[in-house]
């Protein structure tokens, strides 16, 4: 009879963690179904990725379904063969490469945000050398696993991790750099929906970075070959983190429409007072007065309109290249 240990904490590990997943992948595909519902209009390459994102989440969650059944049906009275199982069945071993493949295929997306944001190529290239060094790590480590070899394939996994977090770090703090950055002497509404980008930044990707420390903490913690609260831990955060990336990318495009209604509505409000404080509104866009006069300005109508689209591209192209420009015009 295995250890109970083992079984606890490697067995019961794998079920908790494919248990997650699937949850987590249930969230996905309410967003899925939410962005394919609301953003018709998206260019084809951002749709091409969310369907892309689809197809490697579902895959992923089709293999912990044939991992569950074969540890659990398969080898139903057989301990050992189970947990033999992750060492010598490809469908597990292939597991940090599926890992790592959709960690590397979100990282892109945010990348491409990035550059949208900074116009910064070194960052840029910095970042994403970082993620495809950890992605040829994975595959290392991969190789190693089919090798049997356990004490290289530790080192490889935690040069992986570790790039990985490390890339993750950078990138999120650059993108909150930049965003101040034009913050900085924008008009107010504009000035308040990059706060609110930020805000959404740090919401979207606490989530899976925490995970990928948890992950890396615990994967190099306790003894090897042992069987700890560490391996545990390590297993449960490493089956969740794919769907936690993918999860921060789709609750980042869900969020431009929150965004640009917020945007909109603040468009509104700073752009009505005449000097009797009344307002006059068409629909989501509301008329300014000027004073005295009572006449509509048909100028403002065109900014309001451009500044709304502006919220809703923010991710998709370079939308804050003329935000500076736009703002001091607007000044003036």
């Amino acid at each position: 009879m295995a250890p109970l240990p083992v079984v606890t904490f490697v067995l019961g590990a794998w079920d908790l963690g494919i248990s997650g997943d699937l949850l987590l992948q249930g969230v996905l595909f309410a967003q899925f179904t939410h962005y394919f519902d609301l953003y018709k209009k998206d260019i084809l390459l951002l749709r091409a990725f969310v369907g892309g994102l689809l197809v490697l989440t579902t895959l992923k969650s089709m293999q912990c379904l044939a991992l569950l059944w074969v540890q659990n049906v398969v080898h139903f009275v057989d301990v050992f063969g189970a947990l033999n199982m992750f060492s010598q069945f490809w469908l597990s071993n292939i597991n940090i490469i599926l890992v790592a493949l959709i960690a590397f295929y979100v990282q892109l997306f945010f990348c491409q945000r990035l550059w949208a944001i900074s116009k910064n190529i070194y960052i840029v290239v910095l970042i994403v050398a970082l993620f495809g060094f950890a992605l040829l790590a994975a595959f290392v480590a991969t190789a190693f696993l089919f090798s049997d070899r356990t004490s290289p394939l530790r080192q490889w996994l935690a040069i992986h991790l570790a790039t990985v977090f490390a890339g993750d770090l950078i990138l999120c703090a650059s993108s909150i750099y930049f965003l101040l950055h034009h913050s900085t002497g924008a008009m107010p509404q504009t000035a308040s929906m990059l706060k609110s980008i930020i805000k959404l930044t740090f919401q979207s990707a606490a989530p899976a970075a925490i995970c990928a420390l948890v992950n890396l903490i615990c994967s190099q913690g306790g003894n090897v070959g042992s069987a700890t609260g560490f391996s545990m831990l390590a297993i449960i955060a490493n089956t969740l983190l794919p769907k936690l990336y993918a999860i921060s990318a789709m609750w980042t495009l869900n969020s431009r429409r929150d965004l640009r209604l917020a945007r909109s509505n603040g468009q509104n409000t700073s752009s009505t007072e005449g000097t009797s404080g009344r307002r006059a509104r068409t629909n989501n866009v509301e008329l300014g007065i000027l004073s005295g006069a009572g006449n509509r300005v048909p100028i403002q109508v065109r900014t309001q309109v451009q500044t709304v689209q502006h919220s809703d591209d923010m991710f998709s192209k370079s939308a804050l290249d003329d935000v500076d420009e736009r703002d001091s015009t607007l000044k003036n």
